[in-house]
């Protein structure tokens, strides 16, 4: 194991019985009698020191498994796991919390079992008390917490101290949306200070907000393994990384139009040719992210609800203008929709096509300038169509 490197594992395998028969002993010591099922076959991947690496799956891909053989609670079958630094998993919170126990007597038994000094234990009892939001029910039993209070109990005991790797398992929703916001940013305040760890979870918009590396497991093996962008593409639409639309109804011709970088307060014009096929009425949205690896996936701008563009078929030129481009300086992705509303179903829209980064789409562009020149508020419109072309035929 390099020094640059946290978390190894290589070669990661894990059978468990599937016959009530099996003798436990012999299965406790890797010894399976009789059918057997494959939970993890041959994983391998690394996370380098100071970084989260995610793990997406859906429902019984073995991702939790995963993280109980990283963390040491089952043992591998075949393979090889190297773990560098004082390690903390969030993958069992509230392991060793029994009903009767206060929350301060939970968090006295979990860190003196992870070995901390009084001294030690003493600060992080203080921190997890003043991080919790419980006041004085951190001094009431257990059994007495609602489920919310026990969550933030157990995160906030989990991540009291500065450990060095992180094991995390689909946690990241306790409490209300200030708590999780909360958590969010202690999570991100101990990778600013050096934590490296894993978050294994079947919300994508979880793994954009803290990782950079990203990879997908199915039925016990990993399938894709990049950057955490295409990583998401995978999980969502498979290997070919594209949306399923209507089809037959509207589509984009071709990439939109628009410079590759403005500056901050200058026009900005973003032009797309769209072909309707059918006569009913037809809708435009478009909307301005940023994708940060590491931070997340956020909506800068965006139509409040989709514009109206013509009840007939046809080409048309479709524009959309800023004034004043009012964006603080970076990255930023374009997204664009064609929609139609379901003539069964009032106010439901159906999206015909799609130029998005979901679908692997590079629309992007780049906003050059300081902060503080930032001038609000910016004023933007569209324009539905330019002139209808004759209709073409339909492009497949």
């Amino acid at each position: 194991m390099t020094q640059d490197v946290a978390i190894a594992c290589q070669g990661i395998s894990k059978r468990f019985p599937l016959s009530h028969n099996t003798n436990v002993w012999r299965s406790a010591f890797g010894k399976v009698d009789g059918p057997v099922f494959e939970a993890l076959k041959d994983v391998s991947f690394s996370v380098p020191k100071g970084q989260f690496v995610g793990v997406l799956g859906k429902n019984g891909a073995g991702k939790s498994t995963l993280l109980r053989v990283l963390g040491g609670v089952y043992s591998a079958d075949k393979g090889q796991v190297t773990l560098e630094g004082i390690l903390s998993g969030l993958y069992e919170l509230g392991l060793v919390a029994h009903p009767e126990l206060t929350g301060r007597a939970y968090a006295e038994r979990l860190l003196t079992i992870q070995g901390f000094s009084r001294k030690r234990r003493d600060e992080m009892i203080a921190d997890a008390l003043e991080f919790s939001e419980l006041g004085a029910r951190f001094d009431d039993p257990v059994f007495t917490y609602s489920a919310g209070m026990a969550a933030r109990l157990f995160f906030s005991v989990a991540t009291a101290g500065d450990y060095e790797v992180y094991l995390i398992d689909e946690v990241l929703s306790v409490g209300d949306q200030n708590f999780q916001s909360k958590c969010w940013r202690r999570l991100r305040d101990r990778v600013s200070k050096g934590a490296s760890g894993i978050l294994v979870t079947h919300d994508w918009s979880a793994i954009l907000r803290l990782c950079e590396t990203t990879h997908v497991l199915e039925a016990g093996q990993i399938v894709f393994s990049g950057p955490s962008e295409k990583a998401v593409r995978y999980y969502l639409y498979g290997p070919d990384s594209k949306g399923t639309y209507e089809r037959g109804i509207a589509h984009f011709i071709g990439e939109p139009e628009f410079p590759e970088t403005v500056e901050q307060g200058d026009p900005f014009c973003l032009r797309v040719k769209a072909e309707i096929q059918v006569d009913q009425p037809m809708f435009f949205t478009v909307a301005v992210e940023r994708l940060q690896p590491g931070f997340g996936w956020e909506t800068s701008m965006m139509t409040r609800k989709p514009v109206a563009l013509t009840d007939r078929k046809g080409v048309y030129d479709v524009s959309v203008n800023w004034d004043h481009m009012a964006l603080a300086s970076g990255e930023y992705r374009v997204a664009l929709g064609l929609m139609a509303q379901d003539k069964e179903t009032t106010g439901r829209y159906i999206t015909c096509d799609a130029r998005t980064w979901l679908n692997g789409d590079k629309a992007a562009f780049r906003v050059a300038g300081q902060a503080a020149e930032l001038a609000l508020p910016a004023q933007w419109s569209l324009e539905p169509f330019a002139q209808q072309a004759p209709p073409v035929e339909r492009i497949t």
